[in-house]
């Protein structure tokens, strides 16, 4: 026992060093763009600075504006450069399988090469002859289309039933009548006519022109992995160490246009609305052949089922359909993708189309049987933000990538992070992204995305950028130990829930199309979300299932179903809507529940089998399940297990409760009664609302790991309940690394967005009382401060007025021109051959930076950007090719690019240190006036490519902004936000310098002394007699400065980092200091077990 217990002591101990210090592996591993010129130096200097930032690893991925060939031997080279250098460094590489996305064609080369490869859609488009209706015949008048070939005109007789249109099965194949006239031979009979037609994808679907590849043809996978991932055998020595794996992205059975539409989309110069009529399904050369070998029935004739119920009652050729495309895209491209990368000794990650269930459904088939394909199971988490209780549309995708790893025990949760959520976004969203998505499962963070360069275009691929252009940078690696604390308890930790959700996806098939028409939000799908989102407010931990998961399932006696060897098992099942259930499912859950598990279903019960509607043999297991009447919300005992049937009809809810969302937080409070083990903490509610806080345990060794979160937009504070003499709670802080105790009746204070992870021994979890109660007389105390601290004594207001510096040159965006074109009276003027085009503006010097410019301090302009003695105005360019015209340009020496200023011409363009180094600028100092200054740009033409300004240039320099385009000296002292201080389109550092007397301030020994801000935006360090006291990436903003001051005099400065967005989004968002700054006293309390604070 002895024994025993020193392991498990020495691996929490091993536990808590990687806590300190998380492995690479548990790093975030960004997408590094590689798109322009890559140069090995520059290359070698990037991946430098990620390693000192704290980053894992790349995912080397080739992006637009590359420019060397996708996949050639400069490419290959590039990638074992980098694979060398990370290996030195011990990162992780990954593979990226496309050149852009999505993986499948490389770069279009492929589909463009091998036309026979390409994706094709069934398009289906309908006439209608009904009975009493004045028409005696039906002109069959369907268009032809390029790259379209008719598979079947086929007319079935219709009846409506309650208003839904249903078909008669055997419809008579009128394909020979096509152009013309068609009457029915039972004219008192309606007929829904419907021609079919096998639809070559679009060419513009994605990048490049390149179509997409059919990935229901193992042919044009294996071509694929031939031309993309058999290159990669060149880097063979570095598999399964430095190399881990291939990610591929965003692959589908249909693509984009059919997992957020019906249509098949043909946009064109001449008519931008153009589609073809119809709605589109998935389809593949040769497709009925095969189908009819695989299912031994012929589909052509039933089709017509993908959008129309069938009459006799039959689901099973919608239901089949779905099931044999998903069986052909999985073993065709991901089963076979998996096994050449297990061959290699290599990881298959990444991630599909996943969120809502109809958009899986249709791009997908089935995730769940996808996801179980990766060796990780992957998601994208693209554009800011967490959903709402309305729409809460953010969880369902991580949660079925989270599930699956959960049952299929795989390592790790991979998610494509941050992307798309623009250059605006700060700090503070991404830790509560962050923690919402470690929250629900993700345990591999992949940046979206390190960008090589951020020259023209390239900046406007679905930023935010992570990387060296971000102001937040010289900060990153405190956000990187952060993402690493994370992933590691993520990865480490194993949730226990008991409550199992089953998928509605086949429900979903049967419900997505209705009459003819696309029913893009089934009940079921908005239910299944909803209820996502009540389950996590109310803290009841869950899992998504699906069928193919139950059949493989061990059914444990008292236990309930246990996946994949763990023996961890679950006693609820929960069916959301589910209307359509397999015929074996249901009795398998017929002895889930005789064994001793609960069956619930909301809204509905299951009444129609995979392949019949109101099945007789599916509705005798199902009643002896739930009865032929159930009531609303009553438990039903049968065999050792329970049923029960929650109905979402406002009729049966008490309080005139009319709105789901109230019906389902009812249910919730009613099912967590069911769940046999409680929380082991509980806690009462000081500040916030019962639903502001969601927990979730996740158990490592003998310690349970209760992660809490405020994914409100307001601060809560709860103060735990615990036997102080029996329990032992313990911190574990994602932003420092400590892991400290704290007391049993701590106060807990979260601010938006903020997780916190206590760990606590299972034994003890008894301890703690089950009750919730609120009370008052504890709100003063809690909103005094922090939890560890029992007085808070505000000792000093800082002086709103600051000393103020910028840590890099102030920015005027030159966005407006006067733009004359073929200029004949330009500066230099070019009329046969050639043009010059002219764009002229103005800005304003005044005598006091003039002067300076040309004082000697002024006048070295030796220093970089970034440097404190940079004291020059340069002109900064954006994608811009200054040459030399050969031949007439040559003889003329003259340049396609020349910048005149104050009518004096320019030297060339330069690299610049600013920013980018792809970026150009010039040093216009020299000939700047006091008053206003004209700057031209001349774009010249010598019988070559007009070049053109199609990106905002930019002044950069030591000054300040006034009347919008006047440029005077810096400001040297400022109290607030920089962005009002003539610093509106300045991204970066702004260091902020005060001296604080602390004379007459005497600390006890239990007493220390913090700086607290009211709000920065965004990230901040504070540096305190040049000493740095810590860094602040998001509220609250807050320093133990206790160790760094001395008696008398004291130097507090403050470097705070905005976003790019007042750069590059023309926003001048609040930047800096954004309110009071004070000194606060705090006394630490007298317990034994106290509570280290954030810093």
């Amino acid at each position: 026992m002895k024994a025993g217990a020193e392991e498990v002591c020495d691996h929490l101990q091993q536990l808590k060093q990687q806590f300190a210090n998380p492995d690479a592996t548990y790093r975030p591993q960004p997408f590094w763009f590689l798109n322009h010129a890559l140069e090995k130096t520059e290359l070698e200097s990037q991946i430098q600075s990620m390693y000192e930032a704290g980053v894992g690893g790349v995912v080397l991925h080739a992006r637009h504006g590359m420019l060397i060939p996708y996949l050639s031997p400069e490419f290959m080279d590039v990638l074992e450069f980098c694979t060398a250098e990370c290996k030195k460094r011990n990162m992780i590489v990954w593979l990226y399988d496309e050149e852009n996305w999505p993986s499948g064609t490389l770069g279009g080369r492929l589909t463009r090469e091998q036309p026979e490869y390409r994706m094709r859609y069934l398009r289906i488009e309908e006439k209608r002859y009904v009975r009493d209706a004045p028409q005696e015949s039906l002109k069959l008048d369907f268009a032809s289309h390029d790259h379209n070939e008719l598979i079947a005109i086929l007319a079935y007789r219709a009846v409506n039933r309650n208003g839904e249109w249903l078909l008669h099965d055997e419809p008579e194949n009128i394909t020979h009548c096509w152009g013309e006239e068609w009457s029915p031979g039972h004219a008192h009979d309606s007929y829904i006519v419907l021609a079919c037609w096998s639809c070559e994808i679009a060419e513009g679907i994605t990048f490049a022109k390149g179509y997409y590849l059919d990935t229901l043809n193992p042919e044009a996978v294996q071509s694929f992995i031939r031309m993309s991932y058999e290159p990669f055998l060149a880097l063979k020595s570095y598999y399964g160490s430095t190399i881990q794996g291939v990610f591929t992205d965003e692959p589908g059975l249909m693509i984009h246009d059919g997992f957020v539409g019906v249509e098949a989309i043909r946009t064109a110069v001449h008519d931008v609305e153009a589609t073809l009529p119809g709605l589109v399904f998935a389809w593949t050369e040769g497709m009925a052949e095969r189908y009819q070998r695989d299912n031994g029935y012929d589909l052509i004739p039933r089709l017509g089922a993908l959008l129309y119920p069938m009459a006799d009652g039959s689901r099973s050729a919608r239901q089949q359909y779905y099931d044999t495309i998903t069986r052909w895209y999985v073993d065709g491209y991901h089963a076979a993708i998996r096994t050449w990368c297990e061959q290699s000794g290599l990881l298959y990650i990444g991630h599909t189309l996943e969120e809502p269930v109809w958009g899986q459904a249709r791009s997908q088939g089935n995730q769940t049987r996808v996801l179980q394909q990766f060796h990780y199971a992957g998601v994208d988490y693209l554009t800011p933000g967490i959903g709402s209780k309305a729409n809460p549309h953010r969880i369902v995708s991580v949660k079925t990538a989270a599930s699956v790893a959960q049952l299929h025990r795989k390592e790790r949760v991979i998610c494509e992070a941050f992307g798309a959520s623009g250059h605006g976004y700060s700090m503070r969203q991404r830790r509560l992204d962050a923690n919402f998505m470690a929250f629900l499962g993700v345990n591999l963070f992949i940046p979206h995305a390190f960008y090589y360069s951020f020259a023209g275009y390239r900046k406007t691929d679905f930023p935010p950028t992570e990387f060296k252009h971000a102001p937040h940078w010289l900060h990153y690696r405190a956000f990187a130990d952060y993402i690493g604390r994370l992933s590691l308890l993520g990865a480490k930790g194993k949730r226990t829930p008991e409550v199992l959700l089953l998928s509605p996806i086949h429900t979903v098939y049967e419900t997505m199309f209705t009459s003819g028409e696309a029913n893009m939000q089934p009940s079921s799908d908005v239910l299944f979300s909803l209820l996502s989102d009540r389950l996590l407010r109310s803290s009841i931990d869950y899992d998504y299932v699906d069928e193919c998961q139950l059949r493989e399932a061990l059914l444990v006696e008292g236990e309930g179903l246990q996946f994949d060897g763990h023996g961890h098992g679950y006693s609820i099942l929960v069916m959301p809507e589910i209307e359509v259930m397999s015929r074996d499912v249901a009795a398998r859950l017929v002895s889930f529940v005789n064994q001793g598990g609960t069956l619930i279903a909301i809204g509905t019960i299951p009444q129609h089998s995979e392949s019949l509607r109101h099945d007789p043999v599916l509705l005798k297991d199902i009643q002896q399940l739930f009865g032929t009447d159930p009531p609303h919300g009553k438990l039903r005992a049968v065999g050792k297990g329970h049923s029960l049937f929650y109905s979402m009809d406002d009729a049966v809810h008490q309080g005139g409760q009319s709105q789901r969302l109230d019906q389902l937080e009812a249910f919730c409070i009613q099912l967590g009664e069911l769940i046999r083990e409680p929380p082991v903490i509980r806690w009462d509610w000081i500040e916030g609302q019962s639903d502001d806080l969601i927990s979730v345990e996740r158990r490592i060794g003998n310690l349970v790991y209760v992660w809490l979160m405020n994914w409100s937009e307001h601060s809560v504070t709860i103060k735990l309940i615990c036997d102080e003499k029996k329990g032992h709670l313990e911190e574990w802080e994602l932003e420092n690394g400590r892991v400290c105790s704290i007391d049993a009746e701590s106060f807990l204070s979260f601010v938006p967005g903020e997780l916190c992870v206590l760990s606590v021994s299972p034994q003890e979890s008894s301890s703690f009382p089950q009750e919730r109660t609120d009370h008052a007389e504890y709100i003063e105390q809690a909103c005094l401060g922090d939890k560890s601290f029992s007085t808070n004594v505000v000792e000093v207001i800082l002086d709103e007025q600051w000393g103020f510096r910028t840590a890099g040159p102030n920015v005027l965006l030159l966005d407006q021109w006067h733009v004359t074109l073929n200029d004949r009276h330009s500066r230099m003027n070019a009329t046969m051959p050639g043009q010059v085009n002219t764009y002229r503006t103005t800005f304003g010097m005044t005598p006091k930076l003039i002067e300076r410019l040309q004082s000697p301090r002024g006048s070295d302009r030796s220093g970089k950007a970034g440097e404190e003695s940079w004291g020059r105005v340069e002109l900064l360019l954006d994608d811009v090719d200054q040459n030399i015209p050969s031949h007439i340009g040559f003889l003329q020496r003259r340049r396609n690019l020349e910048i005149f200023v104050n009518g004096v011409r320019q030297e060339a363009l330069r690299h610049s240190s600013w920013q980018d180094g792809d970026y150009d600028s010039v040093d216009l100092t020299p000939h700047l006036l006091a008053g206003e200054n004209e700057l031209e740009i001349l774009t010249v033409s010598l019988l070559e490519p007009m070049p053109a300004i199609s990106f905002p240039a930019f002044l950069i320099g030591p000054f300040a902004i006034e009347n919008d385009t006047t440029l005077n000296t810096d400001v040297e002292q400022w109290g607030g936000c920089w962005n009002t201080a003539g610093y509106p389109y300045y991204s970066g550092t702004g260091v902020y310098s005060q001296q604080v007397d602390l004379s007459n301030i005497n600390l006890a020994a239990n007493e220390e002394l913090w700086l607290v801000a009211e709000d920065i935006r965004e990230t901040a360090s504070l540096y305190v007699n040049d000493i740095e006291a810590g860094i602040r990436l998001w509220p609250p903003y807050q320093w133990n400065i206790t160790p760094y001051i001395q008696e008398g005099l004291n130097e507090m400065n403050l470097h705070a980092a905005n976003t790019l967005e007042n750069l590059y989004g023309k926003s001048a968002l609040t930047s800096g200091i954004n309110g009071q700054v004070r000194l606060i006293r705090r006394t630490r309390r007298t317990s034994q077990t106290q509570h280290h604070n954030k810093s």
